[in-house]
């Protein structure tokens, strides 16, 4: 059967739902539009974001404490999600559709903690290494040397870390796989990309959508399914086409700002991407990073994102959400910075924090407090949602669908592209569309079978 169906954004979701349609049924139309002259150029883009190949266990501030007892559902359900993503890649790798060279980076996953938090962790890691036995933990001082060697060499700072090793993280360059997949996919004529077009409106009429664009002139477009993966845009979008499912959702929009260093002695002594803990009375955002970033066969470290309030939900463009506020959004927020109130300081803080204030938190971290430079990072539109007749922030993405399941809407930030084979998934079973069993297969022996083609030579994990 012929579908038409439009795809609104550039990014990486869109480009994997648009492969993942190739791969299902290749008689179907697609459209792709993007407000951007060219793809992939918010948060897909390779400085904007973390590049992590999410393992999710490595990630502290998932990890929810509730009555002294620790629990890690979140961090396993990303995992899980991030082997579908593998998995996935791996099926490309195998159809031999383009290269994976510059795209994916073998990179070890480190997280540190102060040894006082130690009873915390191996309560986390008993659990998690249940569905994960590769994940290594030890507070031997000259391990910790070996492998990162950057830390701080004050011996009485050492001795109260611990930390964690999983070498089977990636470094990913959602830019460059978004490219590579459009470029696949408009060689064989199977997509339609329309660049520079903006989002008027969207109408049901009957069973299909007509959708209003505007490039120099007015156009009217009609579709069976429309999937809304634009980012800060989606949130604006959903609300010219349903009001009342968008009065629930609120954003929340936030910049951030990275420490770059390129100074090739350090970078040498560096391969990994680090996570730490949250610092005290800090929100779960404050958790730094320090990262290593294979851009186009370009390495660099860098340190954050430090994050901020915005009033821009794009980044190369004007959209802000000045045009959403009024009176019962303002009494809404009041409510919410008042009860989340360590979250919104210290987003101002960081909006008004110089160089010298960004380094010195680093101090704590890492000797790497020379010869840095800042550079944006990319804007994520958390989102506030109500209920109870208050806000709550949502960390993670959301997908809303119509009654008739035929328009889906992802909202939310962060993990996103990771786990875009999961997003995409949901959103395509929602359609109808049915994959074959050997195409996403979450069983763990299987996996480890695919995953394991995406892994490069070179790196020898350390044996504690």
């Amino acid at each position: 059967m012929i579908y038409n169906i439009a795809i609104i954004g550039s990014g990486v979701i869109s480009a994997i739902i648009n492969l993942m349609l190739y791969l299902l049924n290749k008689k179907s139309k697609i459209l792709v539009f993007d407000i951007n002259n060219k793809i992939s150029l918010e948060n897909s883009k390779a400085i904007n974001n973390a590049g992590t190949g999410h393992a999710g266990m490595c990630e502290n501030n998932y990890v929810n404490i509730i009555n002294k007892k620790f629990y890690v559902k979140k961090n396993i359900r990303i995992y899980c999600k991030f082997n579908l993503t593998k998995n996935f890649f791996s099926w490309i790798k195998i159809f031999n559709f383009f290269n994976f060279k510059k795209i994916i980076t073998n990179t070890p996953h480190i997280s540190f903690f102060y040894f006082k938090n130690n009873i915390k962790l191996k309560s986390i890691f008993k659990k998690i290494k249940i569905y994960n036995n590769s994940i290594k933990i030890t507070k031997n001082i000259f391990i910790i040397n070996k492998i990162f060697p950057l830390l701080l060499k004050n011996k009485k700072i050492k001795k109260n870390y611990c930390i964690t090793f999983y070498k089977n993280g990636f470094d990913i360059n959602f830019q460059y796989l978004s490219k590579k997949i459009f470029n696949f996919l408009t060689k064989k004529k199977f997509i339609n990309l329309f660049l520079s077009y903006n989002i008027l409106k969207i109408k049901k009429i009957k069973k299909n959508f007509l959708i209003e664009i505007l490039k120099n002139k007015k156009y009217k477009i009609i579709v069976n399914y429309i999937f809304v993966c634009s980012g800060g845009s989606t949130l604006l979008i959903l609300k010219k086409f349903n009001k009342f499912i968008s009065r629930k959702y609120f954003e929340l929009p936030i910049n951030g700002t990275w420490l770059i260093s390129e100074k090739k002695k350090t970078i040498i002594k560096h391969n990994l991407k680090i996570y730490s803990e949250t610092l005290k009375n800090s929100p779960p955002m404050s958790i730094p990073h320090l990262d290593i970033r294979n851009i186009f066969n370009e390495k660099k470290i860098l340190f954050g994102p430090f994050a901020g309030l915005t009033f821009k939900i794009l980044i190369n463009s004007k959209k802000t959400i000045l045009s959403n506020i009024n009176f019962k959004f303002l009494l809404n927020f009041i409510f919410f910075t008042i009860k989340n109130y360590s979250i919104v300081n210290y987003l101002l803080k960081e909006n008004f924090n110089t160089k010298k204030k960004k380094i010195f938190n680093i101090i704590n971290f890492t000797k790497l407090i020379k010869n840095n430079y800042i550079k944006n990072a990319g804007k994520r539109l958390q989102i506030l949602k109500k209920k109870n007749f208050y806000l709550k922030l949502k960390f993670g993405t959301k997908i809303i669908f119509n009654k008739n399941k035929k328009i889906a809407f992802l909202i939310g930030a962060s993990p996103g592209a990771s786990i875009a084979v999961n997003i995409i998934f949901n959103v395509l079973k929602k359609w109808g569309f049915f994959f074959k069993n050997f195409l996403f297969n979450n069983n763990n022996k299987k996996s480890k079978i695919f995953n394991y083609l995406l892994y490069l030579k070179g790196i020898e994990p350390f044996s504690f």
